[in-house]
């Protein structure tokens, strides 16, 4: 009995073994079972091609739509037993012109549906004898001529004795194997089909349905295809799908891509995705360009930027010539990788490190003129630790051109207008109070969503009273004015339209890709974004350029609670032994009103001429004054290094101090006095260091915003100037709060923290300059 169940088992498990090696050999379920393993190209395109005979019985030709109608065909032609002798030609169809040459090799099959006009057996029973002269057999005979070429001719197709109807007709068929035809542009493919029939019942040959698919049938490759994917350095991608046919796009009827990752390079599969990696999903194009060949590129733009890591694109196809019933007909599958952002050449991480190791060298190396207190070195600990935070915010050193805070470049670009000659950005600037600039790539989508844009905040702009420039840059290496014919046309005028070859994009935060800047009326960027703007966010931007931008003397008191301002509380440690009464009465809380404003007038000999300098309308040349700046810090920095002291600002302070009341100055000593404009001017450095134009947007930009803006400009100095003046006094008065210690750790080190300091203060001067060089010379190559 055992023996007899292990000996039905078997069958089972033979059976199950087939199945498993049937179901592991099917192509699909190998296909998902492909692994890949890095960025590349995979596709599936179908093996079986199809042309439909289409058109009325006067007006025949071939066509690549599979038809969807049911029912009665739309296009036929009968024959009959009386026309027959001569073997009359009942087709003579012609297709559209190839647009592009192709070359053909595999098998063609013409297959025809014919019926008798109505379902009868008459022709069986007049056709026997079989063979004998009173036969009813039908037969048709094939031509097929590609490109004026012979790919069949006069093959006949089996003979039928017919006697079904059209709900269910006969399928005639000829086939020619290993066809080797080429075709230029503008040839035609030709079907000629004639008939033998030898029934007395009138037969039909049929098309135009769902199932009567008269027609040819190529068995080989016909359409290609392109995908590709540019990502810019705003890690936007723009995907370019270029679909390939003899007969033009058309074929392809419609497209679905999906846009899927980050995701490991093995899981990646077409038609797997997966709800936490998939990103987006495109159909219809965002746009069209022309490629290789002048063939037409379908485009399509992300709308944000993508992470880093590995993603796919994967594209599905619906063909014209291919059954409407299936929703995929042929798939494209690209592998990609979105990098991380360049690392810059030397980083903020090197800044800090640059100033700490300098001021710990310096302290090294002048420990061998002498031995200081613990206490002082303790200090300059400090000092080093809190100036290595506040170089975290240094630029970084790289080939990049834009310094982030600076002003647009003054770019003097041809129009693609030959009569309009060139356009700058000061000429755009002139009477307005922003200037709106869209870059964009040629054939991009995106210059068509700035035209939008832009047009819908032009309108926003002028309810609200602003008047605003606005200008669009083809932009990248390749630009030609032929490529942006069309587009010109859509702009029509409204306003310019320019040329770049990368220059002025490679000088702007974005680089030469897609993207849209607003700029204020003292040349500063207020605000940009990749890709377009939308009209809500240029209205935005585009007020508070007229307010300075958003930069206010709040923005001053806010970095007293980060750190970067650190080495001012060091900085501010007592330098006397003891606090002194005043002898004769004061006016209540003098300290503080004489710490406020001497440091508010430190603060402003570095700020007013800022200001003035930006509302005088030098935003188009501000890098060069940032190399000025640069180099009169490292002035600054080498002058307290090696003096203690700066010349031009003890002779500044000893002015203010003498202007002063008798009381006043016999209280506060000169340099005591001097102390608080030194504070002043290095709260200047920093936060020209933190935010560089802070001072430029915040009081020039307001200046050159029309008389209201001029008319405030000089009260918003003011207010940065007394903003200046209480951060100086908090960080005098913090110190007190510790006790007596910090009185003694600064009356220890009343010396060197200030030639310290200046070590700092020179390092980052020269930081900042090779930064600036740095960018110029990226920007001449």
């Amino acid at each position: 009995m055992v023996d007899k169940m292990h000996l039905r088992r078997i069958p089972l498990f033979i059976s199950a073994v087939l199945t498993i090696i049937l179901v592991a050999s099917s192509p699909g379920i190998a296909q998902n079972q492909t692994a890949y393993e890095g960025p590349g190209l995979d596709f599936s395109y179908p093996d079986q091609h199809m042309m439909f005979l289409k058109g009325g019985e006067e007006n025949q030709f071939l066509d690549r739509n599979w038809t969807t109608v049911t029912g009665l065909p739309s296009g036929s032609v009968s024959f009959s037993k009386s026309s027959s002798f001569t073997l009359p030609t009942i087709v003579d169809a012609f297709s559209s012109q190839t647009q592009e040459p192709f070359k053909f090799e595999g098998n063609i099959s013409v297959r025809l549906f014919a019926s008798l006009e109505s379902a009868s057996n008459i022709c069986l029973m007049s056709d026997l004898p079989v063979g004998g002269p009173l036969g009813s057999e039908t037969q048709f005979s094939i031509s097929l001529t590609m490109g004026g070429i012979s790919a069949i001719s006069g093959a006949d197709t089996e003979s039928i004795v017919m006697s079904k109807d059209r709900t269910d007709p006969h399928i005639f068929e000829v086939r020619a194997e290993n066809v080797n035809i080429s075709m230029n542009s503008g040839e035609e493919i030709r079907l000629s089909i004639q008939v033998r029939h030898e029934c007395a019942v009138s037969g039909t040959l049929w098309w135009g349905t769902y199932d009567a698919r008269t027609g040819v049938v190529f068995d080989g490759h016909i359409v290609e295809t392109e995908l590709d994917v540019i990502v810019d350095q705003n890690r936007m991608a723009r995907i370019e799908f270029t679909p390939f046919s003899p007969w033009g796009v058309t074929d392809f009827s419609t497209q679905s891509i999906e846009l899927v990752g980050p995701m490991p390079w093995s899981e990646m599969r077409h038609g797997k995705h997966y709800e936490d990696t998939w990103v987006d999903h495109f159909e219809l194009p965002d746009g069209f360009s022309k490629g290789e060949g002048n063939r037409t590129v379908l485009n399509w733009i992300t709308d944000r930027p993508l992470s880093p890591g590995d993603y796919m694109l994967d594209a599905c196809l619906v063909l014209s010539d291919q059954d409407p019933g299936e929703t995929c007909h042929s798939w494209v599958l690209l592998r990609f990788s979105v990098p991380a952002d360049k690392s810059p050449i030397l980083g903020s991480a090197a800044a800090a490190a640059s100033v700490f190791l300098g001021m710990i060298a310096w302290v090294g190396v002048s420990m061998r003129g002498g031995q200081l207190p613990l206490p002082a070195y303790g200090a300059i600990l400090l000092l080093a630790i809190a100036s290595s935070v506040s170089a975290l915010s240094l630029p970084e050193i790289d080939s990049n051109n834009f310094r982030e805070g600076s002003a647009a470049p003054n770019f003097i670009l041809l129009t693609h207008n030959p009569e309009s000659g060139a356009e700058s950005l000061s000429g755009l600037l002139d009477d307005s109070d922003v200037a709106v600039v869209g870059l964009f790539t040629p054939g991009s989508p995106n210059a068509k969503r700035q035209m939008s844009d832009f047009e819908s905040a032009e309108k926003i702009l002028a309810i609200d009273g602003l008047s605003a420039s606005f200008a669009q840059i083809a932009t990248g290496e390749d630009v030609k004015a032929y490529d942006l014919d069309d587009f010109s046309l859509e702009i029509n005028g409204s306003w310019p339209l320019l040329l770049d070859d990368g220059t002025v994009g490679n000088s702007l935060p974005s680089g030469p890709t897609d993207s849209v800047f607003v700029i204020d009326s003292a040349g500063f960027i207020v605000s940009w974004s990749p890709g377009s703007m939308s009209p809500s966010d240029i209205q935005s931007a585009s007020e508070g350029a007229s307010f300075g931008s958003g930069k206010s003397p709040l923005d001053l008191l806010s970095m007293v609670t980060g750190l970067s301002l650190l080495p001012l509380l060091v900085l501010s440690m007592p330098s006397e032994k003891r606090y002194e009464a005043p002898e004769e009465a004061l006016i209540p809380g003098v300290g503080i009103f004489m710490t406020m404003g001497a440091s508010s007038s430190g603060f402003l000999a570095w700020a007013a001429p800022i200001a003035i300098l930006s509302a005088l309308g030098l935003g188009s040349h501000w890098i060069f004054l940032e190399i000025l700046l640069s180099i009169i810090m490292v002035y600054h920095g080498v002058s307290m290094l090696t003096r203690g002291r700066i010349i031009e600002i003890e002779h500044f302070s000893r002015f203010l101090h003498s202007r002063m009341g008798r009381k006043y100055r016999v209280w506060r000593g000169g340099k005591r006095f001097s102390e608080d404009v030194y504070l002043g001017l290095w709260l200047a450095w920093l936060a020209w260091i933190i935010d560089p134009s802070m001072i430029a947007q915040g009081v020039g930009s307001m200046a050159r915003s029309g008389i209201l803006g001029t008319a405030l400009s000089p009260l918003m100095l003011i207010g940065f100037g007394i903003s200046a003046g209480l951060a100086v006094s908090i960080f005098r008065s913090l110190p007190l709060l510790l006790g007596k210690y910090t009185a003694i750790i600064g009356l220890l080190s009343v010396g060197i923290r200030p030639r310290a300091w200046g070590v700092s203060v020179a390092i980052m001067g020269f930081w900042t300059l090779i930064s600036i060089f740095m960018g110029l010379l990226a920007f001449s190559y």
